[in-house]
């Protein structure tokens, strides 16, 4: 396990971190997620768990996000949707980074935001979030945690799976955890 300071300064890379800037391919729609590091004990990363009824990725872990509406920048999209999904004041949000960027099946360039938040009382719109999980950091670095393996028996397509003791991440989320684990590594 790594102590907390161990971890603090893991995350300070992440000003300088030269993440990928892949660019918007045609057809693909800006979207934007914040990854939440709470600012306490073991530096928990927060991810929501999406509603049961939603039709598309329910019941699955994420990171509070969505598209960029016009007018906007990637940053103020994640602040936004952040704050539309768990309550997340965007004064008790302090940048830390980007990471790579990621593409989704659906059809989103999705640009990743670090931040370290203060702890705050989640208030979740029960519409879009089941509830918000913390997952403490120092599961990212466990290797028996992680694998990079076939969907759904396709060989052609691998995907990243971590199984947290919280629960399954995978797909795009699983991605975008895995790029946080290498550029924190």
């Amino acid at each position: 396990m790594y102590c907390s300071e161990a971890l603090f300064e893991r995350m300070q890379v992440l000003e300088d971190h030269e993440h990928e800037e892949r660019p918007l391919l045609k057809g693909m729609r800006c979207a934007a997620v914040l990854i939440p590091i709470l600012k306490k004990q073991a530096f928990p990363i927060l991810y929501t768990l999406r509603s049961q009824h939603l039709r598309h990725h329910a019941g699955q872990f994420s990171f509070p996000g969505g598209v960029v509406e016009e007018g906007e920048t990637p940053w103020q999209a994640a602040l936004r949707e952040a704050h539309e999904e768990i309550g997340l004041e965007a004064r008790d949000v302090t940048r830390l980074g980007r990471i790579s960027d990621a593409y989704s099946p659906r059809g989103f360039h999705i640009e990743c935001f670090v931040a370290m938040v203060e702890p705050f009382e989640p208030e979740l719109n029960l519409e879009e979030v089941e509830r918000v999980i913390e997952v403490d950091m120092h599961q990212l670095f466990d290797p028996k945690r992680h694998s990079y393996r076939p969907w759904n028996k396709d060989e052609r397509h691998h995907i990243h799976y971590f199984d947290f003791e919280e629960g399954l991440v995978w797909g795009v989320t699983g991605r975008i955890t895995a790029n946080l684990r290498e550029a924190l590594q």
